[in-house]
């Protein structure tokens, strides 16, 4: 894996603006919604790193300011990583494969995170036993500012998990067990911005809407030719998300246009698409091979 990553200048595509040299490849990163400058980014081999742009060599690159311990990191990939709101606006969340949340204080000491949970599908094998555990990694997370003590995790196992953050921690909800589960990894969820109760996932070849109030998926799309990879929200149509898909292809969906077909679809690559944000009215894909298209 490559250990270079990369933040761009629209006004200059050919050429990276900066560059981020952890000690570990990064499988994801956040901009701190308060101080742009600060980037957290997930590592490969489990810990946290931080990063400050303002900090670098003549050449552009930056190294982390900031590395949590290994010992006290996550034991798999970190494949998610948010900010959230806080008075100082310097706590995040991680969560990994290992099956376990992190919280952490980009202020604090980095000898243990501020608090953890450990996701879990909860087993009775016998009419008056005790409830056996068995740990879910979780493959994608969603953090919303509008409902800031609630977290959405998708798994390995195709099940999505709410966690409540009070005074104590707990898995409030789990969706799917009962049906309507992925048949893979869910690779993405998200909040739909005009209704925070309202959720979207993407797994194997389908994505799925779901309320909170549900513990089933409310509407799904159709299955796909190829393997979904990502997707999110529009920015500003409550109905309309945007999927990735492994044959390089995009797709369009708006449940309030039509349900049982996506409205557009268009190849954006020949290599398998991996990755999608939304800012507005400009769409950013990743896809294996390392480029990003704007469109």
């Amino acid at each position: 894996m490559s250990r270079e990553s990369y933040i761009w200048n629209l006004a200059n595509p050919n050429f990276p603006e900066k560059t981020l040299l952890p000690q570990s490849p990064l499988c994801c990163l956040a901009f701190n919604a308060k101080t742009p400058e600060i980037i957290a980014g997930g590592c490969y081999n489990g810990s946290i790193a931080f990063f400050d742009t303002r900090i670098g060599n003549s050449s552009g690159a930056i190294k982390p300011i900031k590395t949590s311990i290994l010992e006290k990191s996550h034991h798999d990939p970190v494949y998610n990583i948010e900010w959230i709101q806080s008075k100082t606006g310097t706590e995040l969340v991680s969560s990994s494969t290992d099956g376990r949340i992190l919280w952490w204080d980009y202020k604090e000491s980095f000898e243990s995170p501020a608090d953890s949970l450990i996701i879990n599908e909860e087993i009775v094998n016998k009419p008056g036993d005790e409830p056996a555990h068995k740990v879910l990694g979780a493959t994608s997370m969603c953090y919303h500012t509008e409902a800031p003590q609630k977290y959405l995790f998708g798994t390995e196992q195709g099940y999505i998990l709410m966690a409540q953050k009070r005074k104590t921690i707990d898995v409030h909800a789990r969706f799917g067990f009962e049906a309507g589960k992925h048949h893979g990894p869910v690779y993405s969820i998200a909040r739909n911005p005009a209704q925070n109760k309202v959720f979207l996932s993407v797994g194997d070849w389908s994505a799925k809407i779901w309320t909170e109030d549900l513990k089933t998926p409310i509407m799904q799309t159709r299955y796909h030719s190829a393997y979904l990879t990502d997707g999110c929200w529009s920015s500003s149509r409550p109905g309309l998300f945007y999927l990735t898909r492994i044959d390089g292809f995009l797709d369009v969906w708006d449940f309030f246009y039509r349900q049982n077909e996506c409205a557009y679809s268009q190849k954006i690559s020949d290599s398998p698409l991996t990755s999608i944000s939304v800012n507005q009215s400009m769409v950013a894909i990743g896809d294996s091979e390392g480029t990003v298209s704007i469109m």
